[in-house]
């Protein structure tokens, strides 16, 4: 189990491929590095090195107390990327990871080549912040299992549940058998509902990729679009399915990713 020990914390992280140019990818809340299995393999064949790891508070990373911050997790981040000597990197984040990731952007921009902000927002608004907050009551007072089986109906799409039903019961199982504890899930939630990054996106210079789904109702098209029209740098991709499109229908959304990390890679430089 590899661990390195960063920020005052120990961060369990996986190395996949051997290439030479790098893509970090961070999670969404409640996910741990096993949440990315349908786009190691993918960004891997794309001649990526491709880096997870567990956020502070779930998986085999550190547990410290909460409420947690989105900037207090990209220090996190920075300290796995400076313990793993990462430079000129491609930073990949969805949902909860798409706040970290502009938090990285802006505090140190030097490290990357390109950064994917993925189902996310600069700024949440009234609704998602209230569908967020609603999450860590839930998981608080009627724990993990029950506060997964209710985010189900919120990341997935009703065409999905028609769709596939073997398939999302096989998810939703895994997802009721988390080890994060209610608290640590109510720490992430916490970096939801007070992540703003909308009045200094404008000096973020690093190439930027935002993808919203187009029947994402947590994070909303519209919402994600804000995010997209503050950056100076950035580029636009709509793909199929619903807040967890990268996990319901992954090719689009892999296939998003590899293109602009394509634009970016040191050969074209």
């Amino acid at each position: 189990m590899p661990v390195v020990h960063a920020n005052g914390l120990d961060i369990h992280y996986r190395i996949s491929g051997d290439s030479a140019e790098t893509a970090l990818l961070v999670n969404g809340v409640g996910d741990d590095l096993e949440g990315w299995a349908m786009q190691v393999d993918p960004l891997v064949a794309a001649g990526l090195r491709v880096i997870t790891f567990d956020n502070r508070g779930v998986g085999r990373s550190s547990l410290p107390p909460g409420p947690y911050s989105s900037r207090e997790m990209a220090a996190d981040t920075k300290a796995l990327a400076g313990a793993l000597g990462l430079t000129a990197f491609h930073l990949v984040g969805v949902s909860l990871g798409g706040l970290i990731a502009q938090e990285y952007a802006l505090a140190y921009p030097s490290d990357l080549r390109s950064v994917v902000l993925a189902n996310t927002y600069a700024r949440p608004d009234a609704y998602t912040r209230a569908a967020f907050d609603v999450w860590g009551q839930v998981a608080e007072a009627g724990g993990m299992p029950l506060m997964m089986r209710q985010q189900a109906p919120w990341v997935f799409t009703p065409a999905f549940y028609e769709a596939h039903p073997d398939q999302l019961a096989t998810m939703l199982a895994e997802m009721e058998r988390s080890s994060q504890p209610a608290w640590a899930f109510s720490a992430q939630i916490a970096s939801l509902l007070t992540h703003d990054c909308a009045d200094r996106l404008g000096s973020l210079y690093t190439p930027a990729l935002v993808i919203a789904a187009d029947d994402d109702i947590i994070i909303r098209l519209s919402l994600s679009h804000r995010l997209f029209e503050k950056l100076p740098r950035g580029a636009w991709a709509i793909v199929p399915g619903g807040h967890a499109a990268f996990v319901e229908n992954p090719e689009p959304w892999n296939r998003a990713v590899i293109e602009f990390i394509d634009q970016h890679r040191a050969a074209v430089h």
